[in-house]
Order: structure tokens, then sequence, then C-alpha cells
């Protein structure tokens, strides 16, 4: 994997459990938790990593073809 992607998937994983366990470790809000609530809060936010995710690497691409565009429009054109 490339180190951004690595960044990328340590920093979705760490704040997915981190927010897990600060809901957990919460007293008042523990009475109210339940293992459906607990897993549809864990697959909505692996959803939304996911989604975010792919969202981040079309605007990549895209933006990479913007910037390849530009340096083929700036570069010297030699005639032969």
């Amino acid at each position: 994997m490339h180190p951004t992607q690595d960044t990328g998937t340590f920093t979705t994983v760490s704040g997915m459990v981190g927010g897990v366990v600060k809901a957990i470790t919460v007293k008042p809000v523990l009475m109210a938790i339940s293992f459906g609530t607990l897993s549809n809060v864990m697959f909505y936010a692996a959803a939304s990593a996911t989604v975010g995710y792919f969202v981040k690497l079309g605007l990549d691409r895209l933006s990479s073809k913007f910037k390849s565009k530009s340096n083929d429009q700036n570069s010297p054109k030699v005639d032969e």
C-alpha cells in the first residue's frame, strides 16, 4: 500500500475504535447501548469511511488529470 493509504486506513480504524470505546465507557449512555445499536453504529461508521475513501480516490484521480493536462499545456513543444 502507498504510505498515504496506510495513514488513511490507520486513521479510519483508530477513529472508529476510539468512538466505540468512548461510547461504551460513558456510564449514562452504557445503559442505553445494546448490541444491535452498537453494531448499527459500527456499520454506518464503516460505510461512511468507505464512501469517504472512494470520494477521496476519485478526487485524487481528477486532480492528477488536471495536473497532467496543465503540465502538457505548459511544456514547450518541439518541432521535428
